[in-house]
């Protein structure tokens, strides 16, 4: 019969129970929380991955595995047109691919890809002098200018 005397609001602040009126503090902060991650992440997932820049290379030959060849990247030595763009770590020499498009793999044709390295798989040679970077064609460049780099 004491809790008849006491107002309602009182009573459940003696039992320790929470009104409906009063805000749940730590559910908004938890719920604001989840939202600003969730706009962080849909945010960073918006943005594409930088493509790499083009680059000017030659068909060497076959590597001593069937079906790799030989690029030979040619070199720039300004730099100065690529500025501000993703170069990658391409910056000239000799590499081998796995996946050269079936119209380029002609001896001596020179030709303007995008390449990536290759950390997966490489070509197994019994016996190389020299064993190349491995790569892989992302994408041919038509109608661009390549960036000897």
């Amino acid at each position: 019969m004491i809790s008849a005397f006491l107002s309602y609001e009182n009573a459940l602040r003696i039992t320790g129970r929470q009104t409906n009126k009063q805000p749940n503090m730590k559910r908004f902060l938890y719920l604001s929380i989840l939202y600003f991650c969730l706009a962080l992440v849909a945010a960073g997932c918006s943005k594409s991955a930088p493509a790499p820049v083009c680059h000017a290379a030659e068909v060497i030959g076959q590597d001593c595995e069937t079906g790799w060849y030989i690029l030979k990247l040619e070199k720039n030595s300004g730099g100065a047109e690529s500025k501000g763009r993703y170069i990658g770590q391409l910056q000239g020499g000799y590499v081998t691919t796995d996946n050269l498009p079936e119209a380029y793999q002609k001896i001596g044709t020179k030709i303007a890809l995008r390449l990536e390295l290759n950390g997966a798989y490489g070509p197994t040679c019994m016996s190389a002098s020299m064993m190349y970077l491995a790569v892989r064609v992302v994408d041919t460049c038509n109608g661009e200018a390549p960036d000897k780099n």
